[in-house]
């Protein structure tokens, strides 16, 4: 196991909550654990981050998806580490993630279209990263991305 940091994230840990959400309050402001980087990864500090329809979406249940979860891709930052094997990003560079991952390898990553990267939108509707692997957890419980 890699070693373990903290971070801070909007965490949903049901959905379907009854509107309006300003009553319900669905998401919650939490510490929890984060593994560094692993192969092919980079740990970014964000610097800013949103929550877009996307976000809302699995908030109010019409996009079904593992609990609990961590909300909020809309995101950039600075790269603060980088796993093994990354090559296009080293420290100090500044990103911004996108909804879908894509692996850089498929068809449509090959010809400029990784939106329709088939083994990204698979991470993304499994909620894990592209290799199954999920970084963040509280008291040993993985939680999914």
């Amino acid at each position: 196991m890699l070693p373990l940091m903290k971070t801070t994230a909007a965490v949903l840990r049901e959905m379907e909550q009854p509107i309006p959400y300003a009553d319900s309050r669905p998401l919650e402001i939490v510490e929890l654990d984060l593994e560094g980087p692993g192969e092919g990864e980079v740990l970014v500090e964000v610097k800013g981050a949103g929550l877009c329809h996307s976000d809302l979406s699995v908030i109010n249940g019409s996009r079904a998806r593992q609990m609990p979860m961590v909300l909020g891709h809309e995101a950039s930052g600075i790269v603060r580490e980088v796993g093994s094997g990354v090559h296009d990003f080293k420290a100090n560079d500044h990103v911004i993630f996108t909804f879908i991952p894509s692996c850089g390898a498929c068809r449509y990553c090959r010809i400029g279209r990784p939106s329709l990267c088939q083994p990204g939108m698979d991470a993304n509707n499994a909620g894990t990263l592209m290799n199954g692997g999920r970084r963040f957890s509280h008291d040993g419980e993985p939680y999914w991305h």
